[in-house]
């Protein structure tokens, strides 16, 4: 009886290092699964250039601006490369930038009330597009991780601002492809 006892206790041992082990492979792997690649750029000494207001709802930075038309729509114009795009984008909108992604995470909140749902659902949505990367062209992704600097830290629990950013394009381009196929009764 005592040896059987001991083979048991031998094997539930085992049993139990394997499961670890394999639970340890297992998060590994979806680490590096998800991961995203953040673009090269070229020209990081375009993050130190300031915005300036020019007047009430008008700001410049370089050639580049901002401004609400008379009708109070935001009116934005942009050149250089695509990450100088990016990190004008961010800087002359900043407010804006952060105020759409309060007003998203704030939405997901009221559909989604369970802090730790929403935590789970971070986890699926980075393995659900974990390839996002792959289907983006390297023009847009460069100016999305530049408008990523001027993003919130106050939501790095979801993920980083360049991550978050890029899988906010798919939630919306995702909306219209479900509004499109009757789906859903409307905008998502």
């Amino acid at each position: 009886m005592k040896n059987i006892l001991k083979i048991i206790l031998k094997i539930v041992k085992y049993l139990g290092l394997f499961l670890m082990l394999l639970f340890i492979v297992i998060v590994v792997y979806y680490k590096v699964a998800v991961s995203i690649d953040i673009p090269d750029n070229n020209n990081l000494e375009v993050l130190k250039l300031e915005r300036q207001k020019l007047g009430e709802n008008f700001y410049v930075l370089g050639n580049n601006w901002l401004r609400k038309n008379e009708q109070g729509i935001w009116e934005m114009y942009l050149e250089g490369g695509a990450f100088e795009r990016g990190v004008a984008h961010g800087k002359l909108a900043k407010e804006l930038v952060v105020k759409q992604e309060d007003n998203f995470v704030a939405q997901l909140k009221e559909m989604i009330p369970s802090e730790t749902y929403i935590n789970f659902l971070k986890y699926l949505i980075k393995w659900f597009n974990r390839d996002i990367d792959d289907a983006i062209p390297e023009e847009f992704k460069k100016e999305i991780y530049g408008v990523s600097f001027s993003a919130s830290d106050k939501y790095s629990f979801i993920g980083t601002n360049y991550e978050r950013i890029l899988n906010y394009h798919a939630a919306h381009d995702i909306g219209h492809a479900l509004q499109q196929s009757n789906l859903v009764p409307g905008c998502t």
